[in-house]
């Protein structure tokens, strides 16, 4: 037999009543938007008021590939950098990889209640107090071996000859270091400002005129000729004059040099005495 046509199933009465009943507005209309093409102008705005957070900017770790033991057939997963040293899961802000964290782990307390902020700051802090310590003593180090070689009366490296330069100056213009007036014609003598304050260190007070050195006589005389030696006191002060120079008066300066002040500067050698 010739297969027959199925007619079509009626709708029940039910459903033509609603279909017939139902107002057009109660017809679904939300169907899936379609996939139209953004305004630029709108993406850029969009765009100029969206933040964006530091994380999302940080580029993604490397990956470290699982290790499988095969005879135990276990898996040993890579370490994850959001934990810290004790095992203690961090927070995403507070994960710092890095040779710092790894030596110096930002949840530890170091001396049972300090944070690594304040452990490096008193760490820093002893650092300096070294560092000034060195110095300092580096310094005095420095200074005393400096006044070892300095020729006062009494120290060994004031014992004997010394040499130097002799240049002349006039002693009645003003008042010395030491606070007295001389005249050209009398026979003093200003010693460098390095022996002289080394003088006033010893002597234990800031005031020159209480220098131990002033009123001490030296005997100088012109290198070469020691036959013509002359006595003279210290009075002054010379701010030019290396340690082992002497600016004589210029008066005395003639008599121990011949009349030569048209020289102006003479080797010559002095003692304490």
């Amino acid at each position: 037999m010739a297969d027959q046509p199925v007619a079509p199933a009626r709708a029940s009465t039910l459903e033509m009543e609603r279909i017939r009943y139902d107002p057009e507005w109660e017809i679904p209309t939300n169907y899936p938007p379609r996939n139209k093409p953004e305004n630029p102008l709108l993406a850029k705005i969009k765009s100029t008021f969206t933040t964006t957070t530091p994380s999302t900017l940080r580029p993604p770790a490397a990956s470290t590939p699982a290790v499988v033991n095969i005879d135990s057939k276990e898996t040993s997963l890579p370490p994850s950098t959001s934990h810290s040293a004790n095992g203690v899961p961090l927070p995403p802000g507070k994960q710092h990889p890095g040779l710092l964290n790894r030596y110096l782990p930002p949840e530890k307390r170091w001396f049972g209640h300090l944070t690594r902020r304040a452990f490096l700051l008193l760490l820093l802090a002893i650092l300096f107090i070294l560092a000034l310590a060195l110095g300092l003593g580096l310094g005095l180090g420095l200074r005393h071996r400096q006044s070892k070689s300095i020729p006062l009366p009494w120290t060994s490296a004031g014992k004997g000859v010394q040499t130097g330069s002799l240049t002349f100056y006039d002693p009645s213009s003003v008042a010395g270091a030491c606070g007295w007036y001389s005249s050209g014609n009398d026979s003093v003598v200003a010693v460098s400002h390095v022996l002289f304050d080394a003088g006033l260190d010893a002597s234990g007070t800031k005031n020159s005129n209480g220098n131990v050195l002033c009123g001490r006589m030296i005997r100088v005389w012109e290198e070469g000729k020691e036959g013509d030696k002359k006595v003279v006191e210290v009075v002054d002060r010379c701010t030019g004059c290396e340690v082992r120079d002497l600016d004589l008066g210029d008066g005395v300066f003639g008599e121990v040099t011949g009349q030569a002040q048209d020289r102006g500067r003479v080797r010559g050698a002095w003692e304490w005495v």
